[in-house]
């Protein structure tokens, strides 16, 4: 579990309670009998750091044992470019300043699945522009035909409910097909291509049909909101806000549909109290990040708060606030980004991250069963 240190050293007790319900609490099976500890900065290690930190850390300890009997086994405080251990007796060992980092030989703890050689990952106060830069090169054929699109679409013959309905199994089937594995990558979710893998002459416009498809959901906060519980539920809650709306001022739905109502309804805060589906989630993400060098004005606004929304879910809350900086440093009006921002101030770690079995965290180090 990763936290922001700043926080936690202005508010030690309280950011320790959390800590401790998300890693030993309600909801934590299987819960821990012990927890390593590492705390990170960039003060310079000094006697006072020193105590500032002892604090933070002494919190954490008393509430893991009196609380939840998890013993706290192994500190490191990494202050700067020093390292050491603060419940180390040995001053030749571990005293100030500690060691430097280009002293220690850490050994390797085995590769990447297949053998792939991985790099540094982008640090998470960062996670907004390493997504915009990871973006795929617009390809100007296609910018071309959706200029063309774009001014038809605004004449659809098709009733708007319809348009919408198309645009939803549009949006499922991208999903899909991100969360698909084929031969360890994913499958191109917007750029489907014939069997033989080569280009036609007809691909670039059928991108292009494609692409408008899953742009136009991107236009009002509804149908952008729709997208959530399309990723985290699947197409039949999608669905089932769909009818509401349409049956706003009808009788009150039958049993089952209302069930659909009340996920659809939770999916937002992330309280359906079981797993979304991470997959088809870090789909949603594929998705948008390919339509980046397509999408214009409110259509990237509402691609960049979704993925403010896709961190704050995953409990990545500083990767979520950079997606909300860089949204409202582009668009400062975008209600969502603020309202995640607010999201974060009064319920911190979104329910899903602190619930162990149902967080993406945990589904992303869980092996995948054999099924």
């Amino acid at each position: 579990m990763r936290l922001d240190l700043k926080p936690a050293l202005q508010e030690p007790f309280t950011c320790a309670r959390m800590v401790a319900d998300c890693l030993a609490g309600e909801g934590s099976s299987p819960a821990p009998e012990a927890a390593m500890v590492m705390l990170i900065g960039d003060e310079a290690a000094s006697p006072s750091q020193h105590e500032t930190w002892r604090c933070c850390l002494e919190a954490l300890r008393i509430v893991l044992e009196a609380e939840y009997c998890v013993r706290i086994v192994q500190t490191w405080f990494l202050a700067a470019e020093n390292v050491r251990d603060p419940l180390c007796a040995d001053p030749a060992c571990c005293g100030l300043p500690g060691l430097g980092i280009g002293e220690l030989r850490i050994p390797t703890l085995g590769g990447l699945q297949n053998g792939l050689p991985g790099g540094d990952p982008a640090p998470l106060e960062k996670a907004a522009a390493a997504f915009l830069q990871r973006a795929p090169v617009a390809d100007p054929r296609i910018e071309a035909l959706l200029a063309d699109l774009r001014t038809g679409s605004a004449t659809h013959p098709l009733p708007e409910t319809r348009q919408l309905r198309r645009r939803l199994h549009a949006w499922n089937l991208a999903l899909a097909r991100a969360a698909a594995p084929q031969q360890g990558r994913r499958i191109d979710a917007v750029a489907p291509r014939s069997e033989d893998q080569r280009a036609t002459s007809e691909e670039p416009f059928a991108q292009a049909r494609n692409l408008i498809e899953l742009l136009t959901q991107l236009r009002t906060g509804f149908d952008r909101d729709l997208l959530i519980p399309l990723a985290t539920l699947g197409l039949d809650h999608a669905m089932a806000g769909v009818r509401h709306r349409e049956c706003l001022t009808g009788s009150p739905p039958e049993r089952a549909e209302a069930a659909m109502l009340q996920l659809y309804a939770a999916s937002f805060l992330g309280e359906t109290r079981s797993r979304p589906d991470w997959e088809r989630v870090d789909g949603l993400e594929d998705v948008l990040n390919t339509l980046v060098p397509y999408a214009r004005g409110v259509e990237r606004e509402h691609l960049l708060c979704l993925m403010a929304w896709i961190e704050w879910a995953r409990g990545r809350g500083t990767a979520a606030g950079s997606f909300i900086d860089q949204c409202l440093s582009e668009f400062p009006d975008n209600e969502l980004s603020r309202i995640i921002e607010r999201l974060m101030q009064l319920k911190g770690v979104c329910l899903w991250a602190r619930t162990k079995q149902h967080s993406w965290s945990w589904t992303r180090t869980t092996a995948p069963s054999p099924d």
